[in-house]
């Protein structure tokens, strides 16, 4: 199954799946608890839900709507960005510095493919959305210096937080945070 056929929403919902079981197949949760966190009506997290289980993903584990995340869900999932969070987030936080150091960098430009790959299905009002947007614009200028300046980047990083942390993202704004060393 190739991730790039799943829709934003789809990939949202499989994050958020992956997020809520630790990213283990023996975990299940709701699906309509996965689809309230991301803003979905039970009807389109149901749908979700089931476009998942076709593509093999996610199965079900209750008629109530209980769901876990397959092996080839959380390999999806893990491709897609989840899991680094847990380890590498943790790990690579921006430093003093004023040039981003290799594990820094990396893990910018792991975060920045995540938000990325979220944006569209963030459900941000305009103006918030084109701000993320820039922000994003103007970290993926910075990485393409061969000196990014951290002071750059952290300052970008801290306004994608406020953005997403008004919009009540939590699992983005966490990430957000390991990076910048507040979490």
């Amino acid at each position: 199954m190739s991730t790039h056929s799943l829709s934003d929403n789809e990939t949202r919902f499989l994050m958020e799946l992956f997020q809520k079981t630790r990213g283990m197949t023996t975990g299940s949760t709701s699906m309509y608890e996965v689809g309230s966190g991301l803003g979905l009506e039970k009807d389109t997290a149901r749908q979700m839900a089931e476009n998942l289980m076709s593509e093999g993903l996610v199965e079900i584990r209750s008629l109530s709507g209980g769901i876990a995340v397959t092996d080839d869900g959380i390999e999806a999932a893990k491709r897609l960005g989840a899991g680094e969070g847990d380890n590498a987030d943790a790990k690579a936080r921006l430093t003093e510095g004023p040039i981003l150091d290799g594990p820094g960098r990396e893990a910018v430009e792991a975060l920045i493919a995540f938000l990325k790959t979220q944006a569209g299905g963030l459900q941000l009002p305009y103006d918030p959305l084109a701000e993320l947007m820039a922000d994003l614009r103007t970290v993926d200028a910075q990485l393409a210096s061969p000196r990014p300046k951290t002071a750059v980047v952290r300052s970008c990083f801290e306004s994608v937080r406020t953005i997403l942390a008004s919009a009540g993202k939590t699992i983005e704004t966490g990430k957000v945070n390991r990076l910048l060393g507040d979490g």
